[in-house]
Formats: structure tokens, sequence, C-alpha cells
């Protein structure tokens, strides 16, 4: 009795690993093979196919009428030896007949009918389980496919992205540049200073391209930890690495038919680059434990804040990679020489920030928008919308009264005549009051010095009196 409780042992921690009816039927044969001398196991489905295996691996066949009309027969019925030493044990999942499980013996059994019986629950609650792993994968799947299908559909219907272009640089990348390229599946670079708006430019392009109905997926290189690039970018097999415990799809399968943003791609790490470059070379990708390439169809934008051709002469990045990449490069000017957006810009920042606070846009006066044009705007449209929102919380009325950073590097509005003098005055206390020379203050501000001189009298200009060495 105890060796039969020990092989019922061994046949439940084999079939725990079991995930298919075909690996189910192997390991019962594998438990039963020695201490049965069994030849062979077949395991016939009620609905499905038959499972055969031996010392020659496992052959998968479809019942005939004949074979069906008998597995239903023994299925139903009891234990029996069959002729041949066919030991025939029905597969029940609690009442319900599932299969029928035939052990072809090499020697005679010393097993009892409860044993078997018990056997036969076990394989079909093993069979039970591996249909439930199958009706949740077939869910899962249905639902990543409505889930895809809603998120396209909502793509669809979303209106294309509001685009501020009144400045002539930025007026000619809308009207002309990105329609140009969109058309075409050719990878884009987009450059310029952070916060210039790469995103927006991307999502254009996406949404006048034949791809708009697919996905738009934007993959921040910079912010995914260097372990996790290659599996975040191409996906991984289950199992291919600790904590691999499912198969993921990478950024490039998620956006099969559509468009993949690589924003600030100057971080990507050097090993990373290499596999990039060949997947966009060869039109592959190969996920982080997979035996086979998997084809893909998708449009790369990338995106950088960063000088790329400096980073390729410091062997920070690649030169083949930037090649690939620059196929159409598009630089994006930054907010201070966007003169004429300013205006529209904030107007169309102040109206989404203040549906979202639920409450009417303030008006932006004159002098509020004199403030905004000379300000630098170092963070670009970034900073703007962080300034703006901090602006509207501390206005409550129907005035924006205008937070610029406390450190701001506003410049302060000074006359011609009052920034004339304070130029010559540096200048002449740079040479120490000297006028004339190589080191004179002519020379520093690129002037004939009687020229200085006539500039001096006329705005009251005097000379710093030179300091002259003690006497001992």
């Amino acid at each position: 009795m105890s060796s039969a409780l020990e092989l019922l042992q061994r046949i439940v921690e084999a079939l725990s690993r079991s995930h298919t009816e075909r690996t189910c039927a192997e390991a019962i044969f594998r438990v039963l093979e020695r201490p049965w001398q069994a030849t062979s196991v077949e395991l016939a489905l009620l609905r499905g196919n038959i499972f055969k295996v031996g010392s020659h691996g496992c052959r998968v066949s479809s019942p005939t009428e004949a074979e069906r009309a008998w597995v239903e027969r023994a299925a139903s019925g009891p234990v029996h030896v069959a002729p041949g030493a066919r030991l025939v044990i029905p597969v029940r999942s609690g009442n319900t007949a599932l299969a029928c499980l035939t052990v072809v013996l090499g020697r005679p059994m010393t097993a009892t009918d409860p044993e078997l019986t018990l056997l036969g629950h076990l394989v079909g609650a093993a069979l039970q389980h591996v249909r439930d792993l199958e009706r949740v994968a077939r869910l899962s799947r249905r639902a990543i496919a409505e889930s895809r299908q809603l998120r396209d559909d909502l793509d669809a219907r979303t209106p294309a992205s509001f685009v501020v272009a009144s400045s002539p640089a930025m007026r000619r990348i809308f009207a002309e540049v990105v329609p140009a390229v969109a058309r075409q599946s050719t990878t884009v670079l987009l450059l310029g200073e952070s916060g210039t708006g790469k995103e927006v430019v991307a999502r254009r392009v996406h949404e006048l391209s034949p791809r708009a109905r697919r996905a738009f997926v934007r993959i921040n290189c910079g912010a995914i930890p260097s372990e996790l690039v290659e599996s975040t970018l191409f996906g991984h097999e289950r199992g291919a690495f600790t904590g691999a415990q499912a198969r993921r799809i990478g950024a490039f399968e998620r956006a099969s038919g559509g468009t993949l943003l690589l924003d600030e791609i100057g971080d990507l790490p050097l090993p990373a680059q290499v596999k990039l470059l060949r997947a966009l070379e060869s039109g592959e990708i190969e996920r982080v434990g997979g035996e086979h390439p998997v084809r893909m169809d998708v449009r790369v934008i990338a995106a950088s804040h960063r000088d790329l051709r400096r980073m390729v002469e410091t062997q920070a990045f690649r030169a083949d990679l930037l090649y690939r990449l620059d196929v159409f490069p598009i630089v994006l000017p930054p907010l201070r020489e966007r003169g004429d957006d300013l205006e529209a810009l904030a107007s169309q920042i102040l109206e989404r920030l203040a549906a979202r606070f639920g409450r009417p846009a303030p008006r932006l006066g004159r002098t509020t928008l004199a403030r905004i044009r000379r300000y630098p705007w170092p963070g670009n449209v970034r900073e703007l919308e962080n300034v703006l929102e901090r602006s509207l919380l501390l206005s409550p009325g129907p005035k924006l009264e205008l937070a610029l950073p406390e450190a701001s590097t506003e410049a302060p509005v000074q006359t011609l005549r009052d920034a004339e003098r304070q130029c010559i005055e540096r200048a002449l206390a740079a040479a120490q009051g000297r006028i004339h020379g190589p080191e004179g203050a002519a020379a520093l501000l690129a002037m004939k010095p009687t020229t200085l001189q006539s500039a001096m009298k006329r705005l009251g200009v005097t000379r710093p009196v030179r300091s002259s060495p003690l006497r001992r």
C-alpha cells in the first residue's frame, strides 16, 4: 500500500507541472514506465484528441467514429483490464467523464481498483486544471485584442493635436515639413531643447500618416533602468530571466502597424543601441530569451535634446545608429525664438488649465504679455505651462497675475542711453580708466578712441581714477 501511495504522490507532482493535455499524458508515462514497466500510455479525450506516449515520443491523432464510441463507453465504465494486458482507467472530474486512460503493461499489476480509481480522478483534476488555464489564456488574449481595438478606435476619434504655429519657423514645420514626411514611413529624428514640443510634432506626423488609426507608442529611453531596456523595447519570453513569469510584449510589437516614438534616444545604453540598429536595418526584433525573430511594421521617430553628433565624437553614441536615424531631421526652435507664438500658446494653455480647475480662464493683460515675451523661458513650453499653472492658482480674479520664478532672469527694460552708458562704464572699469592702447576701453568696445571720448562727453561718463602703486 505504501508503494502505491508513493506512486500516486509522484503522479500528483508530475501532473502539477503539466500545463497542456499532451504534457499530462507524457508525465503519466514517465512516472509509470519503470514501476509498472509500461510500454505505452494512451490518453483519449472524450471531446478531443488521442495522445499516445511511448519510449519514442508522443503521437497525437484525431479519433475515428469507432474510437470515439469506445472512449465514451470506457470513460463512463469501471476500471478493467482489456485484452493485450491493457489497463483501462476512466478519467473523471467529480461526476463528469473527461477521458479514458489506457496503460499497456509489461508485467502483472498489483494495484487495487480504489487506487486505480483515485489515479483516474487525479488525472481528471489535472485535465480540468489545464482546461481552466486555457480558458483564462483565451479570455486574456480576447481582452488584449479588445483593448487594442478600443484604443485604436479612440485614437481614430480623437481630434488632431492643436498646434500653435504663428512664428515663421514653426509655421514652416507644421505646414510644409510634417505633411511631407508623414505620407511616408521614413524614420524621423526630432532635435531641440527639452520642452520644445518634440512629442507634439511626433504625434502630428502620426496623425497625418496612413498609420493614424493604429497605435502611437511613446518610450522615454532615459527613464528605463539599463537592465530593462531590451525587455521594454523588444519584449521577453517566459523564463528569460529571474522574475520573467510570463511573456511580455515590447514597445515595437505594441506599436505594430503604427508609430513608435523613442524619446531621449541619446540616453540609450550602447548595448541597446546595437540591437536597435539591427532591428531598424532588418525590420525584425528578437524577444529576450526568444529563439525566433519577429517581423515588425513600425514607423520609428527618435527625439533628443542632446547634441548627438558631439556624442558620436566622444563615443557615447554609435555613429552608424545616428546615420540610420538621421534620415529626415527636424530641428525645433526654442520658445525664446518663437515670440509670435507666445500669446496664442499662453492662451491655449490657460484655457486648458482653467477647464481642469473648473473656472473661467483669466485675462492676459498687456503688461503680463510683455513680461511673458521678455522672459527667456529656458525650460521652453514645459516651463511656460508650469508658470501659468502656478499663476492661475495665485490669481482668483479675472486678471492673471504672472508668477515668474523668484530667480527670474527676466531682463529689465532699459533705455538705449542707459544701456550705452552702462556698457562704457564697464569697459572703462575693466581697462582701469585707460582709453587708448590695445588694452584700453576703446579696444574692448571695438571703437575708435575719439568716438569713445565723444560718447563719454555726450553721456556724461567720467573716467575712473587709476590706482597707482605705493611708493616705498
